[in-house]
């Protein structure tokens, strides 16, 4: 049991990293449909006088849930949907296999990749209060952290944001996994694995993984998915908003919007309980709900929840979290050679995230056309929430087309 455990963690070690393969390939094909369904949502992040969608709708998105669910992969999911005219918050599967814990549509769950969306959001606030610029180069900022970095006094955060930087990808590194795999612990009884929720300084990450390596490119020359940009802006935000990147998100994202369940694992206290997380297949099912990958911080750290999400969804693609219209027309314009924007994916008619960590796969995105939040998320990592959505939200495509 041991000697598979290990070796499902060492695969494990080997694929995660706050990044999904659609990231890795900016031009990868978007999935073929994204909006989902199921009634009782809160008012508080909905549109006006929705309902739920009709029950042969109902029935048939939870029968497609509940199919995954029975499998393997994933143990439990959510999905919600948020259109003018209709919502679904569905849940199926387990939150916690050992006890037999059924999901919530209410769970929280680690986000991944997503953070990279609330990381820009502030960066993009900071810059319509006129406290920083786009083309402000990185060293005005973190002149410490430019001089050891290639093309340092180039580098600008417009192409931190927009992954053109040319930066090693932390998570790349030969000694990144290896440490987490080394400072982890299993327990020999369950399986269940732990590594301490620290705070890690991102100097010290920056430092361990990232210094001393060549650039993949010159600046703006190309685009490549990079953890390490996401990592130096929430530094810059740190520096320009002069509070600890938890506090920057909380003023100016939570508490604008009334998000109540969203957190920065590991650097705040938490304000609601995880759902399990897994990892491996068969007897080699790890819990890896205590696996804190703390180092992801502004590029990966945070947990939410799927109202929480649609209502960050609807503040950010409403322009409520800015003053500007032109902010978010640039968050959602793609860097050239890619269909990747200031933060947010682009991906034929939608416009989101994806995120991917020990545990966790989650996905968020917005269909502008028919002004349509769409939230997926699993508690296993090696389960593709957006490889399923077609299935998944088939049914209630005829009605949100109607819609718009």
């Amino acid at each position: 049991m041991i000697k598979q455990l290990i070796l499902a963690l060492t695969l494990m070690i080997l694929m995660i990293g706050c990044t999904t393969p659609a990231q890795n390939d900016p031009q990868a094909a978007p999935p073929e449909v994204v909006v989902e369904t199921q009634p009782e949502i809160d008012d508080t992040t909905t549109q006006d006088d929705p309902q739920a969608f009709p029950p042969e709708v109902l029935a048939e998105i939870q029968t497609e849930m509940d199919g995954l669910t029975a499998g393997e992969l994933p143990p439990g999911m959510i999905v919600w949907i948020d259109a003018p005219a209709y919502q679904f918050a569905g849940a199926s599967g387990s939150a916690d296999l050992a006890n037999d814990t059924p999901m919530p549509a209410e769970g929280a769950f680690r986000i991944g990749s997503i953070t990279k969306m609330f990381t820009a959001a502030v960066i993009m606030q900071l810059a319509e209060e006129g406290v920083l610029s786009l083309d402000d180069p990185l060293a005005q900022w973190l002149p410490e952290v430019a001089d050891q970095l290639p093309y340092g006094d180039q580098i600008t955060l417009r192409h931190l944001l927009t992954h053109t930087s040319g930066l090693f990808n932390v998570v790349e590194h030969e000694a990144y996994y290896t440490d987490i795999f080394t400072e982890m612990i299993v327990d020999e009884a369950t399986g269940n694995v732990t590594l301490a929720c620290v705070q890690r300084d991102p100097h010290d990450t920056l430092a361990r993984y990232v210094y001393g390596k060549d650039a993949q490119f010159a600046p703006g020359a190309r685009w490549s998915y990079s953890n390490t940009n996401y990592t130096l802006l929430g530094m810059v935000i740190e520096a320009a908003a002069e509070m600890p990147l938890a506090e920057a998100y909380r003023t100016h994202i939570y508490e604008p919007l009334g998000m109540t369940s969203t957190f920065l694992d590991c650097y705040e206290e938490p304000v609601t309980d995880v759902v399990h997380g897994y990892t491996g297949v068969g007897d080699a099912m790890a819990d890896v709900t205590e696996l804190h990958e703390s180092i992801g911080w502004a590029a990966g750290g945070l947990v939410s929840t799927a109202a929480d999400l649609t209502t960050f969804a609807r503040g950010l693609f409403g322009e409520a979290l800015f003053d500007n219209p032109e902010t978010l027309a640039a968050m959602t314009t793609p860097a050239p050679g890619s269909s990747y924007g200031l933060g947010v994916m682009l991906q034929g008619d939608y416009m989101g995230h994806a995120g991917y960590i020990a545990g966790f796969r989650s996905a968020l995105n917005y269909a502008p056309e028919s002004d349509t939040v769409v939230v997926m998320l699993y508690n296993h990592d090696a389960a593709d929430p957006e490889q399923n959505l077609a299935d998944l939200l088939n049914p209630a495509l005829p009605l949100l087309q109607v819609a718009e």
